[in-house]
């Protein structure tokens, strides 16, 4: 099932990069990739798509937030 998942993460160097290597190391694929400011000049919304189950999607939603970069996830998924 494909998942829409807003995270919104500080404004730093890596931070980005971080998420992709946790989806990397789980063997997930990013369909879609979108990064966008936020009112707040130190985060900054990142918007993708990836494919699995809820369970799977869950521990990696877990895992995010055990990054020091991310603030807050929200799965959009319909």
């Amino acid at each position: 099932m494909r998942h829409i998942i807003s995270i919104l993460l500080q404004n730093e160097a890596g931070a980005l990069s971080r998420v992709a290597a946790l989806f990397s190391t789980r063997g997930y694929n990013i369909e879609s990739l979108n990064v966008a400011p936020t009112q707040d000049d130190e985060i900054s919304r990142l918007t993708l798509v990836t494919s699995g189950s809820d369970e799977a999607i869950e521990q990696i939603n877990h895992q995010l937030l055990k990054l020091v970069d991310v603030v807050n996830i929200t799965d959009m998924t319909l």
